[in-house]
């Protein structure tokens, strides 16, 4: 897990450092963290690969709060953990959907209490999300977005309610990914069984798109729809 250190003070950063590195190590987690001592440093090298940010609010050049709204413009999922003095500066935090704060001074029961809260989220969240790399660039997206990928050429197009993006890669690994109710329709296609909403013999209706079923995926393709609305 990538976790990213936002404070200009390094006493703080080393110390939060050495409270990951703890809660690892009782844990059994193995935690990467990246330290930066300014917001305007974390902004301009941020890519969307990190699980959790804790942002102090008091930094110089922008504070922490503006360095939050900033950061939601490009990645609205990631988790944030405000360190403050000030429980009025905490309690705004909210605004940008920030998951929850630390008061300083830092105390490791404080943190620990917020790191198992933040863990039992991110096990939920998890599931439902990938990292993809699209143009040498990592792009993070809901699994559940996902209406169906389908193979082109060498690469696998995933086609969500809002657009489409194309990843090099093989629908089988591709697959490897995903929750079960993504069953194929033929050997190119793979549907998130969410969005199915016409079934015929030869062909199944994805979020307003015909999809074709090919012979040998008939049966099987049919009772996965089926089995996934009775168990739904």
């Amino acid at each position: 897990m990538r976790i990213a250190i936002v404070e200009d003070e390094k006493e703080n950063r080393d110390l939060l450092e050495k409270y990951l590195a703890d809660f690892g190590k009782s844990n059994g987690i193995t935690f990467s963290t990246y330290q930066f001592g300014d917001g305007l440093e974390f902004l301009s090298a941020y890519k969307p690969v990190y699980s959790l940010v804790f942002m102090d609010i008091k930094m110089p050049n922008i504070d922490g709060m503006e360095t939050a709204k900033r950061l939601r413009a490009i990645d609205d999922r990631v988790g944030i953990i405000f360190i403050t003095n000030l429980l009025n500066y905490a309690i705004k935090g909210y605004e940008v959907d920030a998951f929850d704060f630390v008061l300083k001074p830092l105390s490791y029961t404080d943190f620990s209490s917020r790191m198992r809260k933040f863990l039992k989220r991110y096990s939920e969240v998890k599931r439902r999300e990938l990292v993809l790399t699209v143009n040498n660039k990592k792009v993070r997206i809901a699994v559940d977005d996902i209406c169906w990928l389908e193979v082109e050429g060498h690469n696998i197009a995933y086609h969500m309610a809002d657009g489409e993006i194309s990843v090099r890669t093989s629908l089988v690994n591709a697959e490897r990914e995903l929750p079960p109710y993504f069953k194929k329709c033929n050997s190119g296609i793979l549907v998130n069984l969410n969005y199915v909403q016409s079934l015929e013999k030869d062909r199944v209706c994805v979020f307003g798109q015909w999809l074709p079923i090919s012979r040998p995926k008939r049966k099987s393709f049919s009772e996965d729809v089926m089995n996934y609305i009775i168990n739904k």
